[in-house]
């Protein structure tokens, strides 16, 4: 796949999931700009982006919150000047909420619904609704936004935080209307539903063996955990001309957890 002259905004590209996309795109041709909150952190990612990319003078890193709408325009500000353009958009950018209070739905808090639902819903209405403006004016755009196989199936006991899941299906449900809306302008909308992955968000469960225990069951394609770039390659595939013909899909990467 090759992403030579594609401008592609990764929103939570320092870490994760979208550290590895953003650098497998890189590899591969585009021009990217990557977004996080943690400004030396953004900094720090670019210049690995920049040792890892074709066009290393094509990477750009913006530190901003995808919750804040003048970070968001700001992003796509820098871009379109920048670059003059915008192709694809990849909004990677959540939290898992149960440090504010998320949980099952009787305990969840208040703080604990609100924050997920702005970090993990207002995050992609704000990033989707710029770049479904630039996009319709270029009459061609792609955007895939990652959600989770929570947002695809009933929680048992190990991940039973409803903020999260309720945020997670509304993402799938917003990306699939959308997509059927804005395909008359040439835009593709996908989301990809990730499983449990070996990442910096996931080391509560990952580093807890009743966990990894259970996960034999719920994603039973061995290794029974699956990482960034199993994620990545899928983004990848939505993002190029290969599949150009799939839109308003949302695709589990997740170990055959929603097979079951």
């Amino acid at each position: 796949m090759c992403f030579e002259d594609k401008v592609i905004v990764v929103v939570g590209g320092t870490s994760g999931i979208g550290r590895e996309t953003a650098f497998q795109l890189a590899a591969a041709g585009a021009s990217i700009v990557i977004t996080g909150r943690d400004q030396n952190k953004a900094e720090d990612t670019l210049k690995e982006l920049k040792s890892k990319a074709v066009h290393p003078d094509h990477m750009v890193a913006i530190a901003g919150d995808a919750t804040k709408t003048e970070d968001v325009k700001a992003v796509f500000h820098e871009t379109m000047h920048r670059f003059g353009k915008l192709d694809i958009l990849v909004h990677v950018a959540g939290i898992s909420g149960r440090k504010f209070g998320d949980g099952p739905l009787d305990e969840c808090t208040e703080q604990g619904w609100d924050v997920v639902m702005e970090s993990n819903l207002k995050s992609v209405y704000l990033t989707n609704h710029e770049a479904l403006n630039l996009m319709k004016a270029q009459h061609h755009g792609n955007i895939i936004n990652v959600s989770s196989v929570l947002g695809l199936v009933g929680a048992r006991e190990h991940f039973v935080t409803h903020a999260y899941a309720a945020s997670r299906a509304a993402v799938i449900q917003l990306s699939r209307s959308a997509a059927v809306y804005y395909s008359k302008h040439n835009i593709r909308i996908n989301v990809v539903c990730p499983g449990l992955l070996d990442t910096p968000m996931s080391q509560r469960a990952i580093n807890d063996n009743e966990i990894r225990d259970a996960l034999t069951l719920l994603q039973p394609l061995t290794p029974h955990i699956g990482y960034p770039d199993d994620v990545a390659q899928a983004i990848l595939f939505l993002a190029s001309e290969e599949s150009k013909f799939i839109t308003g899909i949302a695709l589990p990467i997740d170990g055959g957890w929603t097979a079951q």
